[in-house]
């Protein structure tokens, strides 16, 4: 019995190491459609087949934000990726069949229903620096994408409603000719 037991401890002493080791270089998924998806060193497989190169590996492996989201019959593959020195990214692609296409680039955020429309949206907006006057600021502007009838398309309701809330206005155009956020007045707040 003490043989038995002793064995068994030996076992799970040598065991659990292994299959606690994760690698922390690769994803594994699979879609309801019985796609195998693998993420591994900045490569991207579908039913062992190489989808898609990254140039460089610049995948946040351990990110919860990286996952499979299935609408309709369409698969999309959420990659969090490194945007230093700004904020991080999400790569999105849709996978089709051995196909890993990649659809949107946008501020990481959770993928989650934000305005309750019954859709899951992402995105936001990236860091902007301060303006040096304490009367007016750089626009901050934000870009939200809805996941819709197996689509990915540009919530244009929900990015007017958030710049808004953050800027005060929301404008069309937020960039100048050079492509730097657009100085606008600081709005008062009301109380």
């Amino acid at each position: 019995m003490m043989r038995h037991l002793f064995r068994l401890c030996l076992l799970l002493f040598i065991g659990l190491p292994a299959m606690a080791q994760k690698s922390a270089n690769e994803l594994h998924y699979t879609s309801s459609q019985r796609q195998l998806i693998t993420v591994y060193k900045g490569t991207i497989f579908v039913n062992g087949n190489k989808a898609f190169i990254f140039h460089e590996d610049i995948i946040n492996y351990p990110s919860k934000r990286n996952k499979l989201v299935e609408n309709g019959s369409s698969v999309f593959l959420f990659l969090e990726v490194n945007g230093a020195p700004k904020k991080n990214r999400l790569y999105v692609f849709k996978i089709d069949h051995s196909l890993a296409d990649s659809v949107v680039n946008a501020i990481s955020s959770d993928v989650k229903d934000y305005d309750r429309d019954g859709n899951l949206e992402f995105g936001g907006s990236d860091l902007t620096q301060t303006y040096p006057a304490a009367d007016s600021m750089y626009y901050v502007p934000s870009r939200f994408y809805e996941i819709k009838k197996g689509k990915i398309t540009f919530d244009a309701e929900l990015t007017e409603t958030t710049d808004k809330k953050v800027n005060g206005i929301y404008l069309d155009e937020p960039f100048d000719s050079k492509g730097n956020p657009k100085v606008i007045p600081k709005s008062k707040k009301r109380h």
